[in-house]
């Protein structure tokens, strides 16, 4: 695909300070969303973050996050197509210097946003509003791309699904010589580590090691002694714990719960999956894109610890099932979900975007 076509990628959160090194030996390209295969499409792409515009550090220190987006929408000139999670506000300035540049939004959590708005009329309307002017929205589940198509219809044709990337060089799969602890990984607010304890409390003889922040367990207590908790791991330490544990529970909050990502876990899914860690986990509609008939990993009904419990007892005992698991879900990552096939994906979309009038 040559189309001479220029994308502006805008991160939520900085890059530039926290993956610093080699990209896949002292990080992942997870994060990066596919930018770093995009020459490969025929797609010039770039990212910047609010250092590159100002470089106070007082204002770079002080300013919002939202408030420092925001500005970055005057870097956004001399390319077609910009994409990013929080392109949304930036809107305005679209609908006063009408731009020739194209916007397209990565939905994270766009979907949640617009129903934990629903009784609040005032901002529903701004977001009605504000997405209207967006040239299209990627979705990297299809029940996401359901509910925006229902909810916005004049929009139909500008929501894509585009399954997310993992990085499989980064993440090597292993398949011997694992410890006998149970993970969980995350720090979204999606994440239900009320159920991953209480399932703690019913398997004493069992170890948990919990990788998340602080504020992920606020309300949380009595925590038996034989869960550990790991705050804020870097990348290769949490790289360290996948090649280590035996298994990964990832337990989050039903489809309806209002905080959190729309796809809690789909990134630490992918991670585990690449690593060939089997993986135990709640039954998010967004799976059904991810995985094929429980092939790969087995599920759980949302805050059920009995079922949770049982599934690990499984894996303890049928090796055949465990080895199973984590050979099916490393092919599948190849196979579908390499950061590289969400850069083709991405191509396809943005070219379309970039010569839509």
């Amino acid at each position: 695909m040559k189309d001479n076509i220029k994308v502006l990628y805008l991160y939520s959160g900085t890059r530039k300070d926290k993956f610093c090194g080699k990209v896949g030996i002292d990080y992942p390209d997870t994060q990066f969303y596919g930018l770093n295969y995009l020459s490969q499409f025929g797609i010039e792409a770039d990212y910047k973050e609010f250092s590159d515009f100002i470089k106070n550090k007082f204002l770079n220190k002080f300013l919002g996050f939202r408030t420092k987006h925001l500005l970055l929408y005057f870097l956004t000139n001399s390319y077609n197509v910009v994409f990013g999670s929080s392109l949304l506000f930036m809107m305005i300035f679209k609908k006063i210097f009408k731009p020739k540049t194209k916007f397209v939004l990565l939905n994270i959590g766009f979907t949640r946003m617009v129903s934990a708005n629903k009784d609040n009329k005032l901002k529903l309307k701004l977001i009605e509003w504000l997405v209207k002017e967006l040239d299209g929205i990627v979705c990297l589940s299809n029940t996401q791309k359901q509910h925006l198509q229902n909810k916005f219809p004049e929009l139909k044709k500008k929501i894509f699904f585009v399954p997310l990337g993992v990085d499989k060089i980064f993440y090597k799969p292993n398949y011997k010589d694992r410890m006998n602890y149970i993970l969980s990984v995350g720090r979204d607010n999606g994440r239900d580590y009320k159920t991953v304890i209480d399932v703690a409390r019913l398997m004493p003889k069992e170890e948990f090691y919990i990788v998340c922040s602080k504020r992920n367990l606020k309300e949380i207590t009595n925590i038996p002694s034989n869960v550990k908790f790991f705050y804020d791991l870097p990348f290769i330490e949490v790289n360290k714990k996948y090649q280590e544990a035996k298994l990964l529970l990832l337990i989050t909050h039903n489809d309806n719960f209002l905080d959190g990502s729309d796809c809690s876990g789909q990134t630490v899914l992918l991670d585990a999956m690449a690593s060939g860690l089997p993986v135990i986990a709640t039954k998010k509609r967004y799976l059904d894109d991810y995985i094929e008939n429980n092939n790969e990993i087995l599920t759980v009904d949302f805050y059920n610890t009995n079922s949770i419990k049982e599934k690990i007892t499984i894996l303890n005992n049928d090796n055949k099932l465990y080895f199973k698991l984590a050979k099916n879900a490393r092919k599948k990552v190849e196979k579908d979900f390499s950061t590289k096939n969400m850069a083709k994906n991405l191509a396809f979309v943005f070219s379309l975007v970039k010569n839509k009038n």
